[in-house]
């Protein structure tokens, strides 16, 4: 989590606008009520964090070409592009980590880190 935040300090954005625009990047074009659910976050929280965002010059809304009434939300500069050489960095770091294990112990580890996403998921779920 603080590693996220940090790399969206780096960027100029707050950790939770970063998310947005992730998200927007990756699922995107989306509408807004779309966005706020997988974000997490009430639709007026987000409206308003679009608007920012908006004059910024990160984010456009367009109406969708399969139902005039709805707007979609796209990004304007590639918020994972920007970020993707900060993460490459961690992943370097990385990589030269896990060189240092044999196959057998790298099995354990992704084993371990497997079953812990798994256990983080279903706790996530059960609240």
């Amino acid at each position: 989590m603080l590693f996220h935040q940090k790399v969206a300090e780096r960027l100029g954005l707050t950790a939770t606008e970063f998310k947005c625009l992730r998200l927007i990047d990756l699922l995107g074009p989306l509408p807004m009520t779309s966005l706020a659910q997988e974000a997490g976050l009430q639709l007026g929280t987000v409206s308003g964090l679009i608007e920012k965002l908006e004059a910024q010059k990160l984010v456009d809304r367009a109406r969708d070409p399969a139902d005039k009434r709805r707007v979609l939300l796209k990004t304007r500069i590639s918020i994972s592009q920007q970020a993707s050489v900060l993460y490459r960095e961690l992943g370097e770091t990385m990589r030269q980590e896990l060189d240092g294990y044999s196959d057998a112990e790298f099995e354990v580890i992704m084993c371990f880190l497997t079953r812990t996403g798994e256990a983080l998921a279903t706790s996530i779920k059960a609240l």
